[in-house]
């Protein structure tokens, strides 16, 4: 007898074995509708002008300005406001030395105390 691909020896007496019987099809499932979904919404209670406006006025006495704005929900702006107002104190104490700080710096700080406040308290109506 010739070889297989296996190496063994096919016997002729040996009969081949019935086909297995088709397997039976998986019962059908049908999933339960969704549930529906349920959105909630969180109403923000709305920023008083008054109070972000007071919040760039009173630490704004102590050179800090900003704290209205993060405040009213713009963060960014209120530490652009702080940083850069102390960047421009900064550069003002630097010009006391050449006497023109003494007057550049009061008006940059009055400057501050009336555009400060007011962008606050717009940011506040804003939202």
């Amino acid at each position: 007898m010739p070889p297989l691909i296996s190496g063994e020896y096919m016997e002729s007496s040996t009969p081949t074995p019935p086909p297995a019987p088709p397997m039976p099809s998986p019962p059908v499932t049908y999933a339960a509708p969704a549930a529906p979904q349920v959105v909630h919404h969180y109403h923000h209670p709305d920023k008083s002008g008054g109070i972000a406006a007071l919040l760039e006025v009173i630490p704004g006495l102590f050179q800090v300005f900003g704290i209205g704005h993060m405040y009213a929900g713009k963060v960014g702006t209120g530490l652009i406001f702080m940083f850069g107002y102390w960047a421009l104190a900064f550069v003002n104490f630097l010009l006391l030395f050449v006497l023109i700080g003494w007057i550049t710096w009061p008006l940059c700080w009055v400057a501050a105390m009336i555009i400060s406040p007011l962008t606050a308290a717009n940011a506040c109506k804003s939202r």
